[in-house]
């Protein structure tokens, strides 16, 4: 970046790198030059003064006072240019004469006066074109109304009497033939021209292509030159910083002061790239694009009145001090987050899904919030190969958890799919951590007796016993057995049993194996199961 700014100073610098000659010799020479057209320009004057006093019409007299007073400006340029070099002072600093101050459109003006230019240039072909077919279009409506109008005339000078007024018509029917011919005569000329620009016409494609080689001839190479100076002088000063960080030994990193000092090394990075840009422009010569720049930076800044509020929140965001902060816990779309990085790109991530990484720009991370995250708090409520029961009652193995779904395979092979935040919704029950299963058993009051002392206990045991046999001591954590309430036509018991996380995918099995012991419980025993009964009141005979 540096060699390149420096070459574009050196070539615009190259005029003034030969030795300038002794000041008065070269005055002496200027002098010698300027002194004879004083001498023909106050010539031209007493010749345009001799020739205003021989005008004879007013309309030669106006345009030979407007030469004249032209002349009398030229004259006096020319003397202020010869005393000014003579003396080596202005007459207008000597006089204390201030410069007219420019005014704001009229800057502009100056600014918008390339652009301007460049689009005059550019259409000034299909304009051109389209001014003639203009003409042509009005000569074709001259001729035709001079067509009507001499058929008029001539019908009524075959009907007209006096002299008086075939004299008057004939003079009408002079002036609307020279009118005719006229149009005739522009119609032929502006055809032939139109005719021949069509010939020279060329194709769309032969136009792009020579627009595209006249704009690399004249501004392509500027603009490559100058997109190359932006990006090197962005990459220098990110660079540069950089450096500077490696080189200092603080290991302090991620406080206030480091972030801010981040930002306002990318926008340095953005200041300087604007400057190359415009002073490669500068530079080079090319007012057009030095222009447009300008133009684009002050559509910037005037856009950026209404703009500037949210970034300066978004400013505040990436300092760490605004309601997302790094570190801490954050929900996006109904999933929880890690929020890693705060910056122009923030990045998030969820250990516990597979591809947990998130990316999202800072405008989108407006209006969130975080909080701290607890050590023991856990970042999605299951894993792979987890077995789960969803609240619309599904029951399955999770096989794929990702950003955007949660894919359980239920038993006999089907796959439910559902979006990530809707499977957080149904509150999900991981099984694979250890799970309940409870079961009301009943038995019929005959056995009241018996219900309380003997009961619980004969059941607890034969289920103990069977289900060690079936799942094994490390499988099964615990069984209880008690009387939980007095139905109306049964005794219940709350059968409470606790199994390891390891036989998630066998809990309907196992629901259904206890109740299976309970029977045979009662088989054995001769104890009466209950059904449910239904009692049919009769209502009172009315008197």
């Amino acid at each position: 970046m540096t060699i390149l700014l420096g070459v574009l100073v050196l070539q615009a610098q190259e005029p003034e790198a030969v030795p300038p000659a002794p000041p008065e010799g070269d005055d002496l020479e200027a002098l010698k030059k300027l002194a004879p057209a004083l001498v023909l320009a106050k010539e031209d004057l007493e010749e345009a003064k001799a020739k205003l006093e021989g005008a004879a019409t007013e309309e030669e007299k106006g345009e030979l006072e407007e030469e004249v007073n032209a002349q009398r400006v030229r004259v006096a340029e020319l003397r202020d240019d010869f005393r000014t070099l003579a003396s080596g002072i202005e007459e207008a600093k000597f006089l204390g004469i201030e410069p007219e101050s420019i005014s704001l459109k009229q800057s502009l003006e100056d600014i918008l006066e390339p652009i301007s230019r460049g689009v005059r240039e550019a259409t000034e072909e299909p304009r051109e074109m389209d001014e003639m077919r203009r003409k042509l279009d009005t000569a074709r409506d001259h001729l035709e109304m001079s067509e009507e109008a001499l058929a008029r005339l001539t019908n009524l000078l075959d009907l007209a009497e006096t002299d008086s007024i075939i004299e008057e018509l004939n003079g009408t029917k002079e002036m609307w033939d020279k009118r005719l011919a006229r149009a005739r005569s522009q119609i032929a000329v502006l055809e032939q021209q139109i005719a021949m620009r069509e010939v020279d016409q060329r194709t769309t494609f032969e136009k792009l292509s020579e627009f595209f080689q006249q704009f690399w001839r004249s501004r392509g190479l500027n603009l490559v030159i100058a997109i190359l100076a932006a990006v090197g002088a962005a990459i220098g000063v990110k660079r540069g910083y950089r450096l500077l960080k490696k080189l200092n030994r603080s290991k302090k990193k991620g406080g206030v002061a480091g972030r801010t000092m981040d930002l306002i090394v990318e926008i340095l990075a953005v200041v300087a790239a604007i400057a190359a840009l415009v002073l490669v422009f500068y530079l080079r010569g090319d007012w057009l694009l030095l222009a447009l720049t300008i133009l684009a930076l002050l559509g910037i800044l005037w856009a950026s009145k209404t703009a500037l509020p949210p970034y300066l929140e978004q400013v505040k965001l990436i300092l760490n001090l605004g309601p997302v902060r790094e570190g801490e816990r954050m929900i996006y779309d109904g999933v929880p987050w890690r929020v890693r990085r705060l910056n122009f790109q923030c990045r998030f991530e969820n250990p516990e899904l597979d591809g947990g990484k998130l990316r999202l720009p800072i405008r989108d991370v407006m209006g969130l919030h975080s909080r701290p995250a607890d050590a023991k708090e856990p970042w999605f409520p299951t894993r792979k190969d987890d077995w789960v029961v969803l609240g619309d009652e599904t029951y399955g193995k999770v096989i794929e958890q990702t950003p955007d779904q949660v894919v359980v395979l239920r038993l006999g092979g089907s796959l439910k799919t559902y979006p990530t935040g809707d499977f957080l919704e149904l509150a999900p029950e991981n099984l694979s951590r250890g799970y309940r299963i409870q079961v009301v058993f009943g038995i019929d009051y005959a056995h009241q007796a018996i219900a309380i002392s003997e009961v619980p206990e004969v059941f607890q045991q034969a289920l103990e016993r069977r289900l060690l046999e079936v799942v094994g001591k490390d499988g099964l954590r615990s069984v209880k057995v008690e009387f939980t309430s007095a139905g109306a036509s049964s005794l219940d018991y709350a059968i409470l049993a606790d199994f390891d996380g390891s036989l998630g995918s066998r809990k309907n099995a196992l629901n259904r194996l206890i109740q299976s012991v309970c029977v045979e419980v009662c088989n054995e025993h001769g104890w009466g199961i209950p059904f449910q009964q239904i009692t049919l009141h009769q209502a009172a005979a009315q008197a």
